[in-house]
């Protein structure tokens, strides 16, 4: 985990965004969830994405939601605005988290989303403590997704769901690196839409077919390319971010990865 720490960890975010949002003419006291929609969604097709998988799960006002890997929390929020429901996110990286707080208390959103530090092996909640568990390019940086897919089904709810959208391994072929998610393939642990169905029920969860993602993707870069951001994920990654990119798009168009949604189900206790 020391080397996912390592790889996301940076200084001084929300300054940054900050400084971002201001040279493109927001003011920052009247900033709304909407501004940051090109940075806060750390997941490939960002808004788009979490729209298209929020529209499978039926999410309520009064749902328990949990996001693991909430990143700097753009989906927590994005799930908090469009449902009316309270969302606590929960991410490795302490910047992470504290950017997620400041995020949300600058858009007036620090009463419907929580965020804590914490390990996606080893969650701080209780059993059955969610109605809804999320967890959005995350499992790309753990290996044992046998261990990973137990927790997430520990604290959802008897009769509660499971969601991922996970870059997952479609194809034969060697990656480039960097990568968004991690810097060296000793950091990277893709897995197959079966590896991970397979791992969701020996963890007692019932998944639905996987549904590749593709397509969405890259009508929303299409969509960014031609109206851009104002603050991107350039900003949050830094300086190795176009290397990153380049070799994630090689890899989609070589048919190698591609962005993945599986949701399951908890039986009802």
């Amino acid at each position: 985990m020391d080397n996912t720490r390592e790889h996301y960890q940076q200084a001084g975010l929300t300054d940054r965004i900050y400084s971002e949002l201001v040279s493109a003419g927001h003011e920052l006291d009247s900033l709304h969830p909407d501004d940051l929609a090109g940075v806060d969604e750390f997941h490939l097709g960002g808004r788009m994405a979490t729209d298209a998988l929020l529209a499978d799960l039926g999410v309520k006002a009064g749902s328990r939601v949990l996001d693991v890997g909430c990143g700097i929390g753009g989906a927590a929020r994005t799930i908090a605005c469009s449902t009316g429901c309270s969302v606590t996110g929960v991410d490795l990286t302490s910047a992470f988290v504290a950017t997620a707080r400041d995020l949300s208390a600058a858009v007036g959103m620090a009463d419907t989303t929580t965020f804590r530090e914490g390990n996606g092996l080893d969650l701080p909640f209780a059993d059955a403590e969610f109605d809804v568990v999320v967890m959005l390019h995350v499992g790309m940086n753990i290996d044992d997704k046998g261990a990973l897919m137990k927790e997430l089904a520990r604290v959802a709810a008897p009769g509660g769901t499971v969601a991922i959208y996970d870059i997952m391994r479609v194809g034969e072929g060697d990656l480039g690196f960097p990568m968004p998610w991690a810097s060296s393939a000793s950091a990277s642990f893709l897995a197959s839409p079966n590896d991970y169905r397979s791992a969701m029920v020996d963890a007692g969860l019932e998944p639905h077919e996987a549904i590749d993602r593709l397509e969405l993707v890259r009508t929303a870069l299409a969509t960014a390319s031609e109206h851009p951001p104002p603050v991107d994920l350039s900003h949050l990654m830094g300086e190795n971010w176009p290397a990153m990119f380049a070799n994630l798009r090689a890899a989609l168009g070589a048919g190698v990865v591609s962005p993945t949604q599986l949701i399951a189900h908890r039986p009802p206790a």
